[in-house]
């Protein structure tokens, strides 16, 4: 049976949903209709024989007629159960064809066995019929452990069967999924479109598209103006060779090169040389040679 028939059958049909639930897709109806019919007729059986035994025991006593007529039927239910139970098994289950062969031949032997305990039950059992217990109780036996051994190995192929769908169902569903593989182009596409409205900015700074500079006209006299504070607050006592001298160790040149070009330095060392001439002229010559000593011995250990 397949899916759309499953699907089709009224929502009434619990035993479908049952048999869908814990064992799987049924194949026929048939099949599901007789294992679960001789289920429950191996139920009734016990139930019914357990009655009759219980029956006959309380109303009429053991070993007595009235007995003997209730527990005769009830020893038959009791012993065609068992058998149907282990059938129903063996059916309901997607076994091969030798498993349901190997089940019909056991219940067909269990039930030939009761039909001989029925014959001989009560007059030639027991101490009556030695005999003729031990080959009804026997070939109950026989055909009861083949029935056994059928469910058995019925119910480990059904077990297998699951773990093995279980397993590789994943495996299935892995290999169905296609390769996908992405080329360094489709990364730089994808990265240029998510970068296309994104607007870059440097240290918080927004975005300015304007490229012209534009400097103030007072800039320069500014400019010269912190160029005088400088040279001010730079000046040192002392002779104006050795002001000279340290400007130009300052400035990394060599003492002997003799630069031609007129710089910002140049000038202040001008200025300088013009201040220092005139405190010159109102210092003493003593105090100008010991200054003069005192700005070498600065310069040089300076170097």
């Amino acid at each position: 049976m397949t899916q759309d028939d499953t699907t089709d059958t009224s929502p009434e049909n619990a035993l479908l949903r049952l048999y869908e639930r814990y064992i799987g897709e049924p194949e026929t109806e048939s099949e599901v209709y007789l294992g679960f019919g001789l289920f429950f007729a191996g139920i009734t059986c016990a139930a019914l024989g357990l009655v009759l035994f219980v029956a006959g025991a309380s109303f009429y006593g053991l070993r007595t007629a009235g007995y003997f007529a209730l527990a005769q039927p009830g020893y038959l239910l009791g012993m065609l159960s068992v058998p149907l139970a282990l059938l129903s098994v063996v059916v309901l289950l997607p076994t091969e064809r030798r498993a349901q062969i190997g089940g019909l031949v056991g219940i067909t032997v269990t039930v030939v066995a009761s039909i001989a305990f029925l014959l001989a039950y009560p007059e030639q059992w027991f101490e009556f019929g030695t005999q003729n217990t031990l080959l009804v109780v026997g070939t109950y036996a026989v055909g009861l452990a083949l029935l056994a051994a059928v469910t058995g190995s019925a119910l480990v192929a059904h077990q297998l069967e699951q773990a093995t769908v279980t397993a590789t169902v994943p495996d299935e569903a892995a290999t169905d999924e296609p390769d996908e593989s992405v080329s360094d182009e489709d990364v730089r596409a994808d990265i240029d479109a998510a970068m296309s409205n994104v607007e870059l900015s440097w240290g918080g700074v927004e975005k300015d598209s304007n490229r012209d500079l534009s400097f103030r006209e007072d800039y320069a006299d500014e400019a010269g103006g912190r160029l005088n504070a400088e040279a001010e607050k730079t000046v040192n006592p002392g002779g104006v060779d050795a002001q000279v001298e340290g400007l130009r160790q300052l400035k990394g040149g060599d003492r002997d090169v003799q630069t031609s070009e007129s710089t910002v330095d140049d000038q202040t060392a001008a200025l300088n040389e013009l201040r220092q001439q005139k405190r010159n002229d109102e210092v003493d010559p003593v105090d100008d040679d010991a200054e003069s000593i005192l700005a070498r011995l600065r310069s040089w250990l300076s170097n």
